[in-house]
């Protein structure tokens, strides 16, 4: 019966994805009803209003998060979604806010990172709501937060308000076959305390770089003010001309120098190409006549092209959840302040109080100010509990993998949010993760494949409710 109903509304199903990947509903200008800018707030809304028609009860919490409910049982399970996406960032082949079919794969940003799951989920609702299949003792709810990729005030403001929140939920923002531990997640600036000297023939008039600490980035770009253009021949250009991944021009006195990286989420680090370390590179190769040399030597010393954090004095890693990751993901100026957002990503078992104190100890050798900005615990459910065990048999019994296991991520997802929760798919063990990526691409078979699997849960998790001794 399922498969014929998504025979039955595929091209619908598709269509409501593209159009709402069309919405740019990156963090923007607080509105009136739109906390967190118009164009998330048009996302919201476009959602909101589509469950509304077809019949589900809804309600918008004054723009900081959506709800749609499908029956009245006491007994609640969850869906939790995002609606918000990162910029688009740099190297995009096809117009990241305009959906594009390809290869039979679905480009545009957000098309993974979360809207194709919250689409597939919200089938799946009215599938089950369509089919008048909601036990009378059970309800099913999705929950859109609206600033997950900033910092979480959407879900905050949503948990703070809501009468009541589900016993059991799924969150499908990270792998199947399910998230068992999730990183500890350290947010913060530093900002560089190291004297400059106007005196030098080489002065710094402006950089900037990144779209944001949880990306890495994939541009950044400086402009120097050189003394003569025989100095520039003489002392800068050979230096610089042969580093990879670096462009120079000059031009009514200014030297503009640009590194090329690669973006990727900053989880996995080690899959991109940092373009603020390739900059911060090449200023160190100008030496002492530059007039922040200080800085960028500091930077070569303690971060360097590192994406474990050893040298920052904070290389911590485990057996259950791997390596630390450290990333500075985005550089400017701020009248004379030079300052970078940075974020790492703990091991589930060193304490958060050791970490901090890690960086707070090498910021102050470094010469940078620490300004924390948020923190997340890390999380933890084991493989045998009753949520798992349900979501695991719902994935074996859709895909017939009996092989792969719970995973531990960097990823932070709204798990964290509220009690007995999980990240559920929708990435399958064998594809590529595009999360805030260019050309990120959800593929239409994986699609369906994820809404399938994502049907099976919750209709087991609705006609099996956990005992909640048990939660």
């Amino acid at each position: 019966m399922f498969n014929n109903f998504i025979g039955n509304h595929t091209q619908e199903m598709i269509e409501n994805l593209m159009q709402l990947i069309n919405i740019p509903t990156v963090m923007g200008a607080k509105e009136e009803k739109a906390p967190f800018g118009r164009n998330i707030a048009q996302g919201l809304d476009y959602i909101l209003s589509l469950a509304e028609k077809w019949g589900m009860q809804v309600k918008n919490y004054e723009g900081y998060a959506g709800e749609i409910t499908i029956g009245t049982g006491d007994y609640r399970v969850g869906i939790l979604c995002h609606i918000d996406v990162v910029d688009a960032g740099e190297g995009w082949e096809t117009p990241p806010f305009k959906a594009t079919i390809k290869d039979e794969k679905i480009y545009g940003r957000g098309a993974i990172d979360d809207k194709g799951p919250l689409i597939s989920c919200l089938y799946v609702m009215k599938y089950l709501n369509d089919h008048q299949l909601i036990p009378p003792s059970t309800s099913l709810r999705m929950i859109i937060g609206t600033n997950e990729e900033e910092n979480w005030e959407g879900i905050q403001y949503y948990v703070a308000h809501a009468p009541i929140l589900p016993h059991v939920s799924i969150v499908p923002d990270g792998n199947f076959p399910a998230i068992c531990y999730e990183k500890g997640l350290l947010d913060f600036n530093l900002i560089s305390k190291h004297p400059s000297d106007a005196r030098l023939p080489i002065q710094l008039i402006s950089i900037e770089g990144g779209n944001g600490r949880n990306v890495v980035p994939g541009k950044c770009m400086c402009q120097l003010k050189v003394s003569s253009e025989v100095f520039l021949k003489e002392r800068i250009e050979e230096r610089l001309e042969a580093l990879k991944h670096t462009q120079i021009s000059y031009e009514q006195g200014l030297l503009t120098i640009e590194t090329s990286g690669k973006s990727t989420h900053c989880m996995t680090p080690e899959k991109g190409r940092n373009a603020i370390a390739l900059l911060m590179h090449a200023l160190y190769e100008l030496g002492p006549l530059f007039s922040h040399h200080e800085m960028v030597k500091s930077f070569k010393h303690y971060i360097g092209k590192e994406y474990n954090g050893q040298s920052y004095g904070c290389g911590f890693e485990d057996a259950l959840s791997g390596k630390l990751t450290f990333n500075i993901g985005k550089i400017y100026l701020d009248k004379d302040s030079l300052i970078m957002e940075a974020n790492l990503r703990y091991p589930v078992s060193t304490p958060y109080e050791v970490v901090k104190e890690a960086v707070e100890q090498t910021s102050l050798k470094a010469g940078f100010e620490y300004n924390q900005i948020d923190h997340l615990a890390a999380i933890c459910m084991e493989k045998d509990a009753p949520l798992m065990t349900c979501l695991l048999k719902a994935y074996r019994m859709i895909t017939g993998d009996e092989i792969s296991e719970p995973l531990s991520i960097g990823g932070a997802t709204y798990a964290r949010a509220i009690p007995n929760a999980v990240a559920f798919g929708p990435l399958q063990p064998y594809e590529e993760e595009l999360a805030h990526e260019a050309n990120e691409y959800l593929s239409i078979d994986s699609l369906f494949k994820m809404t399938e699997i994502y049907e099976r849960a919750l209709t087991l998790l609705l006609n099996e409710p956990i005992d909640r001794a048990n939660l």
